[in-house]
């Protein structure tokens, strides 16, 4: 009588994938407010580059600077409740990493929301130096003068609105590249932790 022969029968079974590490995100409202805001402060850049392709008096160009004059104000009216938002709301805990990142990225976001605030109403007031008020487009909402007409004021709101604009593209450009770092050569989950979740 032969002895049974061993099994050949050879199940292949699917590796086992690991799941992907569970991390604390920024809650919805904070998530909607920076991709808002990062979305209106693109189309402020935007419209002023392009304006320039245009002749002044152009149907394109006062439409261009109508959508600059909206992202302008839009920013004014979300920043200071996105600010206390994330003052009273609080936000996740920093990833792993030194501390002197941790305080070169509270910087950034300072300098961030600073130019948040100072720009657009740098805007505004140069707007009002010169004599004229923000009128929002398309739906004829006045907001009042902060100062009166001055042609010396103009000039320097002017120059400084500009110059402002020029050196925070620095700015969100190092702001951009630390989060892609962070995310594709960490792998960490800064970046994770400001979008859906999947």
């Amino acid at each position: 009588m032969s002895s049974p022969q061993p099994s050949t029968d050879v199940r292949l079974t699917a590796p086992t994938v690991a799941p992907f590490p569970d991390y604390e995100r920024y809650d919805a409202l904070a998530i909607a407010l920076h991709w808002l805001m990062f979305m209106l402060v693109a189309m402020a850049y935007a419209t002023i580059e392009l304006r320039d392709f245009f002749d002044k008096g152009t149907v394109a160009r006062m439409f261009l600077m109508d959508l600059h004059k909206w992202a302008g104000a839009l920013i004014l009216a979300l920043v200071v409740p996105r600010l206390l938002w994330r003052l009273v709301r609080g936000g996740p805990a920093p990833e792993p990493g030194p501390q002197w990142g941790h305080r070169l990225a509270g910087l950034m976001h300072g300098a961030l929301y600073v130019y948040l605030i100072a720009q657009p109403l740098l805007g505004l007031v140069m707007m009002n130096a010169a004599g004229r008020l923000l009128v929002l487009p398309y739906v004829g909402i006045e907001v009042p003068a902060i100062v009166p007409p001055s042609p010396a004021l103009n000039d320097a709101t002017g120059d400084l609105h500009e110059a402002l604009g020029q050196a925070f593209y620095l700015i969100i450009g190092l702001h951009a590249m630390a989060a892609l770092f962070r995310h594709y050569m960490l792998g960490d989950n800064t970046m994770r932790r400001m979008g859906h979740r999947r």
